[in-house]
Formats: structure tokens, C-alpha cells, sequence
């Protein structure tokens, strides 16, 4: 696998590195760009709408905002505002952490998979990598499914 590119680019790579195949003969091969990244706009995950641990999350905050901010004490537009940007934080703060915990997550199995293809070079008749494999295949699928 390889990556064919012009020489007048070259200077904007920063890293290039080639991942493990786990459904495909081909390696992914991962180029990392220098320069700045553009932002792009927050929206919703709304499947993180479905966790038990998030609608739990937001009972406990709303609960708590709501008992600290009376709408005696401010207008309801105000509350409102406030409210809708205290959500907006609390949600970004869960996904981040979610995020952060799958990528460590996926980064396991990646290394567990390495190191099994390895082992495999040497003694042809381990099965653990059929699982390590089948495994990060149902994480793909749920991520792709998101």
C-alpha cells in the first residue's frame, strides 16, 4: 500500500502512517496534513440521545440548574438562554469523554490486533485474531451506524 503525491505538496504533510487492515486485504494509510484545521459548527449526536447514562446525566444537571437559577430571580428569556448554553456545555463534556473512551477503546484492540498478526506470523493455527478482527469490524460498524 502507498500514498502517491506531487512534490509540491510534500511540505504540507506533517505524518503519514499505515494502519491495520481489518475486513480488507488493503491497509488504510492515514496522511496528516499541516496547517490550520477549520472549525466547523456543533451539532447534536443525536444518538447519544438513546444512552441511558446521557438522559441520566441531563436529569442530574437540568435538576440542579434549574434549582440554583429560580425564574423568581430572572426573565424567562434569560433562563432560557442560559439554560440552552449550560446544556449545550454539559452535552459537549459527555461526547467528548465518549469519545475519548472509544478511541482508547478502538486504540486497544488495534495494538491486541497487531500484536496477534505477529504471533500469527509465527503459529499459523491461532484463532484470537479472527476474534480481535471480528471484534474491531463491530466497532467500525457501530461507529458507520452512527
Amino acid at each position: 500500500d502507498m500514498v502517491w503525491i506531487s512534490a509540491e505538496i510534500l511540505f504540507n504533510i506533517q505524518d503519514i502512517d499505515i494502519g491495520t487492515s481489518t475486513w480488507a486485504d488493503h491497509n488504510p494509510i492515514m496522511v496528516v496534513w499541516k496547517g490550520q484545521r477549520k472549525r466547523s459548527r456543533w451539532t447534536l449526536n443525536n444518538m447519544i440521545l438513546k444512552e441511558e447514562s446521557f438522559k441520566s446525566k441531563m436529569e442530574k444537571e437540568l435538576t440542579f440548574f434549574f434549582k440554583e437559577n429560580k425564574k423568581e430571580d430572572t426573565s424567562l428569556q434569560n433562563l432560557w438562554d442560559t439554560m440552552k448554553a449550560c446544556t449545550r456545555g454539559v452535552i459537549i463534556d459527555y461526547t467528548k469523554k465518549r469519545n475519548i473512551e472509544k478511541k482508547k477503546t478502538t486504540n486497544l484492540l488495534e495494538e491486541e490486533y497487531k500484536r496477534l498478526e505477529k504471533e500469527l506470523q509465527k503459529i499459523p493455527q491461532k484463532k484470537e485474531v479472527k476474534t480481535k478482527k471480528m471484534e474491531m469490524g463491530l466497532l467500525e460498524k457501530e461507529e458507520l451506524a452512527q
